[in-house]
């Protein structure tokens, strides 16, 4: 069984103080969230004056520790209206790094067929693209330099075939590895795309407002990367991948996309998802469960790719 998740108490204690000091006030209160696979503390503090915040906290030395670094930067560079956290501290204290954003209240979208969230969390995408273009994120790096090294997995297993890949999958590998890349032309852009849309990183709030959080791997690129991707997880919702299809393509900005680059994309999100899943679960909090997300992210993005296919 993988460790749990850190809490807010398990932080020392001159990290914890050190928060409270920036904050100007006591913390009263903490609740952990369960959800997410990294080792991160994640809590919801309320203050002495009934004031909620979330703190995120890593220790430095952690390798996925920069992507606390990404996330900070990201809500310090955003419009003040856009449906995104927004920094409100960060800093270093015992070899722990500690980012503090305003809170999101929110349940997380539903993504299954009939819901109505699908259609607003398909609105909110464009217009976060719209609020995100140019990038305000100065020193944000390419989608090319983050997504494109990452999201392939194809030509990679064709060398040594896993046995337990499907048989349509054995019989396509040449093509499929072929594919997998030509996406990365078609990313150039300079919108500030979240890079992993999926449902557990959109809340939608008492106001029907969709936010995006979790910003981790942030990059400059084209519009429909966020849109394109969000399709193999409607089809793990529920939808067919023809459904799902349909119903991203309302986004002006997966529109925005050229044929071949989607059909690439699909073949790259399937080709990585297969590869990871395949791999032992990472030493953290929800390493397993990574895994079988994976699985899953991985039969879905087969399902759209042979869609696309004709098959």
């Amino acid at each position: 069984m993988s460790p749990s998740r850190p809490r807010w108490g398990d932080l020392p204690a001159a990290a914890r103080e050190k928060v409270a000091r920036a904050l100007g006030e006591e913390i009263v209160s903490e609740r952990s969230q369960s959800g997410g696979y990294t080792p991160a503390v994640a809590s919801l503090l309320t203050t002495a004056s009934d004031c909620s915040l979330f703190c995120k906290a890593m220790p430095e030395d952690h390798p996925l520790c920069a992507t606390l670094a990404a996330e900070a930067a990201v809500a310090a560079s955003a419009p003040t209206d856009s449906a995104l956290p927004r920094l409100v501290w960060e800093g270093r204290e015992n070899g722990w790094r500690l980012v503090v954003f305003t809170a999101v209240h929110g349940r997380h979208v539903d993504l299954s067929p009939g819901s109505g969230d699908v259609a607003a969390v398909i609105s909110a995408l464009d217009a976060l693209a719209d609020d995100l273009t140019p990038c305000p994120l100065i020193a944000a790096p390419t989608a090319g330099e983050v997504l494109a090294p990452v999201l392939h997995g194809w030509s990679s297993m064709k060398e040594q075939p896993p046995q337990e890949l499907t048989p349509w999958a054995l019989d396509n590998l040449e093509r499929l590895s072929s594919l997998e890349k030509e996406w990365t032309d078609h990313t150039d852009g300079d919108t500030l795309t979240h890079g992993d849309v999926r449902a557990d990183q959109l809340l939608i709030d008492a106001r029907e407002r969709v936010w995006l959080v979790d910003w981790a791997h942030p990059c400059r690129g084209a519009a429909w990367i966020d849109a394109v991707e969000l399709v193999p997880h409607l089809i793990m919702a529920g939808h067919t991948p023809e459904a799902a299809e349909k119903k991203a393509a309302g986004s002006t900005r997966f529109a925005s996309a050229p044929a071949s680059a989607v059909d690439s994309f699909a073949v790259a999100a399937a080709g990585y998802w297969t590869r990871a899943c395949r791999q032992a679960p990472p030493p953290s909090p929800g390493g397993a469960r990574l895994r079988a997300f994976q699985a899953r992210a991985a039969d879905a993005a087969l399902a759209w790719v042979r869609y696309r296919f004709g098959e």
